[in-house]
This record gives structure tokens, sequence and C-alpha cells, in this order.
């Protein structure tokens, strides 16, 4: 296979986990067209994409977010090939399917450690050598179930509404310093993601909620993946990014209906809420 040499041109860094399937593989290769050196972390190296071999800017590396040591190592190995560390795009999570009450609680953590943990431990290990040279990109891979809760998808459309606000305050506290942070808020595409959903024990009682669940899928419309994640790449390590990125114009709607909705709840009981001031 011949090697292609990308990444001279631009000669920044960008670390991206979750990077075997889906959107994190399709980052690698846009980021990578756009000359950035790229370390593309994930728990399995044997799952790459065989294409990444031919890319000399791009460098798998293993990485665990749910281990701080295999973290540690990981952007150990990333600034040994390739320096420091220009833009973060934290990509790696899963969704947990179930009812609240379905849905053990030994799993909820498990969802919160990588969905939610995950994130905080690969910014810590990145974000000192960003807040050294004053200067840097945080992109956090949430989703529109970060606006919009799902039935049956609680454990996970939760731990995207954390990540949404975890975001945000980040944002706030990196600005003085030159550090910028995007919520990137994907709405669904036809990737791995939707195959590797975890399945809990079902109560009957909750048919009913299985049920509208099944209709909201069959309603949604899937974003495009490829036009999506160049959207993504092309306001990675930008001026002024967005604080948030909706990718997918379904998703758009969506958070529309649920701002109209909150207007709406905090009208009608406005006459309450006056009178416990």
């Amino acid at each position: 296979m011949t090697k292609l040499t990308v990444g001279q041109e631009n000669g920044r860094t960008v670390f991206i986990t979750g990077s075997s399937t889906g959107m994190g593989r399709e980052l690698v290769h846009q980021l990578a067209a756009r000359g950035w050196n790229v370390a593309a972390t994930m728990r399995d190296p044997g799952k790459a994409d065989r294409a990444f071999a031919a890319l000399d800017a791009v460098q798998v590396i293993r990485a665990d977010v749910t281990d701080d040591e295999s973290v540690r190592t990981a952007v150990e190995e990333a600034n040994d090939r390739f320096g420091p560390i220009d833009a973060l795009i934290n990509n790696a999570g899963y969704a947990e399917t179930g009812t609240l009450e379905e849905v053990s609680l030994e799993r909820w953590r498990a969802q919160y450690e990588t969905n939610v943990f995950g994130v905080v431990r690969v910014i810590d290990a990145v974000l000192p050598q960003m807040r050294e040279r004053r200067e840097g990109h945080i992109l956090n891979t949430s989703s529109m179930g970060g606006h919009v809760s799902l039935p049956t998808m609680t454990a996970y459309t939760s731990s995207k509404f954390a990540l949404e606000g975890l975001s945000e305050g980040l944002s706030k506290e990196l600005e003085p310093i030159g550090i910028d942070v995007t919520i990137i808020e994907p709405v669904g595409f036809t990737t791995p993601f939707f195959d590797n959903l975890s399945t809990n024990p079902q109560l009957a009682d909750y048919d009913g909620a299985r049920r509208a669940m099944a209709d909201f899928s069959a309603g949604a419309r899937r974003g495009d993946l490829v036009k999506s994640m160049s959207a993504v790449a092309d306001v990675v390590g930008t001026d002024n990014p967005p604080l948030r990125l909706a990718v997918g114009s379904y998703g758009l709607e969506l958070v529309r209906n649920k701002l109209d909705e909150l207007i709406q709840n905090y009208n009608e009981w406005e006459h309450v809420t006056l009178a416990t001031g």
C-alpha cells in the first residue's frame, strides 16, 4: 500500500478518543485530509480502520477512557510522536438502554464512567499542556439527547445532559486563558453505535415506554455522517468556534421544540413562581 504523507501543511495535532468506528473514524479521515497530525485512540487498536495505515500523520494509540494509566500513557505517546496536543475530541461513548428501573445501579455507574468521567479523565490529562501554552480547543461529543431525554434511554441521555453542563461550565473557566470548548450535538447516524446498545431485562409495565421510543426512532431522520463530520472538522482549531454545534437538521428541530416546551411550561406556572418571590 502506498504511503500518503499528510499533516505537513497544518502541523497541528488532534487527539481523538473512540476512533475505531463511526464518528471517530470519520473524523480521523477528515482531519488527516485537512493536514492535522491525528492521535487516533481506541480501546482495541486491532479494530482500527486499515486505511489509517496509509496515513503517515495518523498514529493509532490504545486508550481506555475508564482507566487513568491508560489515558496518561496514550497522551504521552501522542506527545512523543507529534508534540503538544492542539485539539482534543472526546468522542468515546456508548448507550445503555432500558428504563430507570430496569438498568441496575452498576450499569448506571458504568454509563457515567465512560460518558462523563471518561471525558473528565481525558481532559485532565491533556488540559495542563494547553493551559501552559494558553491555547487549545476541546470538543466534547454530546447528543441532541443531551437536550431531549428519551424513554428507555434515561441513563444515556442523562449522561449527555451532564456532559452539556460540564462543557458549558468548562468553557467559562477556560475562556479567560484562551482555550475554546465546543459541544458536538449529533442527532444519530447509521453507524455501529446502534449495534452497540447495551440491553437490560425488560419489565412488561414499561412496554408503553418502549413503544413510544420505537415510534420516535421510526420517525427520526438520520444525519449524514460524512457531511456532519466534515462540518465538525472545519471548526476544529478555528478562531471563535461555537460553544454548541448541532449536526443533523432533525436534531435542531428537536432542540427548538424543547425550548418552546420550556418557555410554555415556565409561562404557564409563572403565577406560582412569582408568588414564591
